[in-house]
Formats: C-alpha cells, structure tokens, sequence
C-alpha cells in the first residue's frame, strides 16, 4: 500500500507543479478538449472557425512549452518570463489570422504539423544547447515520458470504456458519446498533460529537481536490448538490402521510379531515432553503429535523391515529393555532420531539421508555393498542346487523348484540394470554390473527369455508373417505390423486395437468364404482373465505358415498363458489371422501383 500511495503522492505533486510550470500550454489544451467536445455533441458553431482554432492553439501550446525550457536554459530570460508567457497567446492569434483561412484545407494541415514538428525538435536541443548538458539525456527523458504517458493513457481509457459499457449494459442506457468524451479527455488533455509531468528541469540545480532527472537519465535495460540487440541488427540487414539494391541499380543503370523513395525516408527516419536513442550507449554495437551508419545513410539517400528527380521530371512537384526530397538533402547534411563532429552529437542535427522545417514553408521556397508553381506549369503546358489556352482563358475541348484528359484531371484535383486554383489565373475563380469545382468540371474543360488511363476494348469488361442524386426523378403517375438489391446468383430467380398497393401484397424479384437482368413484379398468386429487362442499358452503359461518365443524370439510368395490370419504371442508383473472359457477366447494386396500378 506505501508503494501505491507514494506513487498516487508523486504523481498529484507532478501534475500540480505540471499546471504551474506551464500554465499556458494547460489553457491551450483545456481550449482543444473543449473544441472536441463541441464537435463531439455537433453544434451549430462553424467546423472551420472551430478548426483554425484548434490549430492555433495546439501551435501555440508546443511554442509556450517551448519558452517554458528556454526560460529554464537561459537565466537571463527569466526577467522577461511573464512577457514571454504571454507571447504565445499573441502568437495563437497570429497563427489564426495569418496561417488559417476560411476553409480547412490540406495545406493548412501540412503547415501546422511542420510548424509544429520545426517547434518540438527547437524544444527538444534547447536544454542542451552550446554543451551545456548532453542531449541523448534530454531525447531519451522525452521518449520516456512519451512512453510511459501513452501507456497509462490507453489503459485508463480502456478501463473507462469498460466501465461505462458495464454501466450502459447492467444499470441504464448511456448515451454513445461518452466513449468519445471519455477519449476526448483521456488523450487530448489527460495525455500531454501527464507527459509534461513526467519531464525534469533540465537545467535546473535544485536537489529535487537533479534527482527527478537523474531518474529520467537511467536508460532501461529492456531500452538497451531493444535498441542494440534488435533494433540496429534488424537495420543492419535492411541496409545490406538496399546496398545490394543499389549495385544492381549501378550495374543495370535501371532507376528506379516510386518504390524507393518512401521507403529510403522511412529507413533514413529510422536510422536517426535509434542514433538518438543510442547515443549514450556504450555497448559495442551501439558504438560501432554510430561510427559506421553515417558513412552507410549517404550513398542510400542519394539513391532515393536520383529516384526522386526522374519522378519529378515525369509528374512535377508536389509537396509530398518537395518533403521527400528535402529530408533527403537533411539527412545527406545531417550524416555529414555526424561524420565530422568528433563528439558524435545528434543534437545539432535535430535542430538543423528544425531550420529545414522553417525553410520548407517561408515563401517562394517553401513546399507549397514551389509545388504549385509546379503543377500550374505542367497544367498550362497540357492545355497549350491542345490549344485550350486563349488570351489567359480555358477553352473547352473534349478530343483530347485519355492520357491528357488523366493528366488534367489529376493535376486540377490535387490544385483543388490544396486550394491552389484560386491562385490560378487562368482558372475561372467563380469554379474554383468546393461547392461548384466537381459538377462544372466538364463545362471548364469540355469534358468529364478522367481517373485513370485506361482505354475500352472492343468488348469493355468492366463498367460502374451511380445516379446523380442532385437531379430530380420524375415520379408522376406511380403509386409507390422501394429501393432494392440486384446481384447475379446461382439461383437464376430470387425475390428481392416487397410493395404494398391499395391492400394488396406483391413482390418484387429479379431473374438472370442468357446474361440478361429482368425485373418483374408478381401478386399473391405468383402471377407475373410486368417484367423489366435491364439489357439493353447495361450494354450501352457497356459501350460508353471510355467516356468516363460514372454520375449519370436520371434519364440516363431509367427503363419503363407497362402492361394492363400494372406499370414499373427502373432507376438504377448504383451498378457495378463485370464481364469476365469466358462472357459470364456478373452484376451488383442496386435500384430504385416505381409501381402503379393502371
């Protein structure tokens, strides 16, 4: 009981001095949950005013945890400490004034998670900067911390979502969202909260203080094994693959085009996080990793650098492959200086990736302007090939190869989700907005968007096609209708719905003969009433595949049917075919049927 009580002791006190240590990071977090849990309970409060906030504020945490250390680091800072307090509430403002914008888009994500990540690894060299304490001890407090917290977190929510399905089940009805609540504040608040708690005063010389980071600095023997025993001999072996790979590459003079990229980043990643880790290690293979590894990362990344420039030329920038081949130069840098810095240091490489970070989203370098640069060109050169450029103005043309239509399509979506074409001058802005972008497109372009390059055979195999729910159907004259399930079976008949009409029961079912859908209806004696054969339409939407026309307008999509005892229209909401090679075809989806009686 002493243990659990010191514990319960320890941690009230941790999280006490938690709340004056960084009293603006808690107001920040406090802000967030909050914003959750209004989006939580769906009120009338707009998504995008919500979002900018939650955006600025989870900048403005990370900045004020990070002047929390500076002001711990430098003792000449101390005097301007409520300034510097108050610095990341203007600084939150700021951010939503001046990097947030009516919408969120995907831009806005990316420049948050770099200002974030630029701010966090600042954070993370602060109390070891110029020498003054050795940073492996500050990255592996931090990964303790990060550990321990996340640990605790999602056992406490575990342990709460039990509890309220054991209530919700044995006592009285809960409302759903208090799982999402109980998520909400474990991990938005409770995690970050705890983790700070668990961070020392690096720099501080009180006696509680050095003892709490004594602790902090004890590298666990399960940490060591995996990192030295696991880890680095299962990096070892990945990098004696891509050495081999990059032979064959030398000997074939064969580059590769999109594989390696991502996966050279995610190794060259990996590579720094366990140098940090095992920096202080000492063990033989941890010594011997941190002397050979630089000299390894160089030549693999300029592989990944050449791999990404041939994609480039192909397809243009964007900002995933602006990322990609800016962290390839850091780690180039980054190796280089590991290479020549005697005491083999990681902490000047992690703030040199805080500098690339800042220079990745200062204009006109930085990925988004680049990227869009980029695609505008490669647009503007696609329509001047095919003369759809005219005194700064689109001109419509639907005789383009599939290629072209593809390239179009793809550049202007990706400039849509970004929310670059309004940028675009010869975009007509009254387009480039979310509510009318997607069902103009082939008024701006003359045709319908092309995803994909795949060109029709004489005998198209696959065909898909889906109602255009903006458009009204005509149901003048029909009593009733139902929406039904269509698919082909063994069973040649199946009965797929039923409808009621003035007190009368009748069915509705589907039957699959020769390659051919029928739709009829029968009465209470299994009489068949009226039959609707879809044949015809599936084969033309067949013929069309090429034209890329997968929302189609009501009209398109109908098929009617009368006789004296009743009257059906067919409209198909969604239908997928497949014709396979030995002509069997084989369909699904779904539809809606209209009945009347005469």
């Amino acid at each position: 009981m002493s243990k659990i009580k010191n514990f319960i002791n320890t941690t009230s006190a941790n999280l006490k001095s938690t709340f004056v240590r960084f009293p603006a990071a808690i107001l920040f977090l406090v802000t967030i949950t909050s914003i959750v849990f209004t989006e939580i309970e769906g009120t009338h409060i707009d998504d995008n005013i919500l979002a900018r906030i939650a955006f600025s504020c989870i900048f403005a945490a990370f900045l004020s945890i990070g002047l929390q250390f500076a002001i711990e680091r430098f003792s000449n800072l101390r005097k301007y400490s409520l300034m510097l307090n108050i610095l990341p509430f203007v600084s939150a403002a700021a951010y939503y004034l001046f990097m947030t914008n009516g919408s969120t888009s995907q831009s806005m994500v990316v420049h948050l998670f770099v200002i974030v990540f630029a701010t966090f690894a600042t954070t993370l060299y602060i109390p070891s900067s110029k020498n003054m304490m050795n940073f492996g001890n500050v990255a592996l407090a931090h990964f303790k911390s990060a550990f321990i917290s996340v640990l605790y977190s999602a056992v406490l929510f575990l342990g709460i979502a039990a509890i309220i399905s054991a209530i919700d089940l044995l006592l009285f009805n809960l409302d759903y969202k208090a799982y999402a609540h109980s998520a909400n504040i474990v991990f938005t608040f409770f995690l970050p909260v705890y983790y700070l708690s668990l961070l020392p005063k690096f720099n501080s010389q009180e006696e509680d203080d050095v003892r709490k980071s004594e602790i902090s600095y004890n590298y666990p023997r399960v940490l060591e094994i995996l990192v030295s025993y696991i880890t680095i001999p299962l990096i070892s072996i990945f990098s004696i693959v891509l050495i081999i790979y990059f032979i064959k590459i030398l000997s074939t003079r064969v580059w590769p085009v999109g594989q390696v990229g991502p996966m050279v980043l995610g190794y060259s990643a990996t590579v720094y996080i366990i140098y940090i880790l095992g920096s202080n290690l000492t063990n033989r293979l941890a010594v011997l990793f941190r002397k050979i590894f630089p000299f390894v990362l160089i030549p693999l990344v300029a592989m990944q650098l050449v791999s990404s420039y041939i994609r480039i030329e192909a397809y243009g920038i964007t900002e995933s492959r602006y990322y990609v081949v800016l962290f390839g130069i850091f780690s180039i840098a980054g190796a280089i200086m590991l290479i020549f810095n005697k005491n083999k240091n990681p902490g000047a490489v992690v703030l040199l990736s805080a500098c690339f970070a800042v220079i990745s989203i200062i204009p006109p370098v930085d990925a988004f302007t680049v990227s869009m640069n980029s695609q505008k060109s490669r647009l503007e050169k696609i329509l001047a090939r095919n003369e759809m450029l005219e005194n700064n103005e689109i001109i419509p043309k639907s005789d383009l190869t599939v290629q072209d239509r593809h390239e179009i399509t793809s550049i202007t979506d990706y400039m849509f989700r970004m929310g670059y074409l309004e940028e675009v001058e010869f975009f007509p802005a009254k387009y480039a907005k979310e509510n009318s972008y997607y069902g103009n497109f082939e008024k701006i372009y003359g045709f319908n968007p092309q995803y994909g390059t795949y060109t029709p055979e004489e005998e198209p195999r696959f065909m898909y096609a889906m109602l255009d729910v903006s458009k009204q159907m005509d149901i003048e004259g029909f009593d009733k209708f139902i929406k039904v399930n269509i698919f082909t079976s063994a069973d040649k008949t199946n009965k797929i719905g039923d409808i009621n009409l003035d007190g009368k029961n009748f069915t509705i079912n589907q039957k699959f003969i020769d390659n051919e859908l029928i739709i009829y209806a029968t009465d209470e004696n299994n009489s068949t009433l009226v039959e609707v054969s879809l044949k015809q339409l599936i084969d033309g939407l067949l013929e069309s595949v090429g034209d890329s026309k997968a929302v189609m307008v009501p009209e398109v999509l109908t098929v009617n049917r009368a006789t004296k005892a009743m009257k059906m229209k067919v409209i198909i909401n969604e239908i997928n075919v497949d014709r396979t090679a030995d002509e069997d075809m084989n369909i699904n989806g779904n539809i809606f049927v209209f009945v009347a009686i005469p």
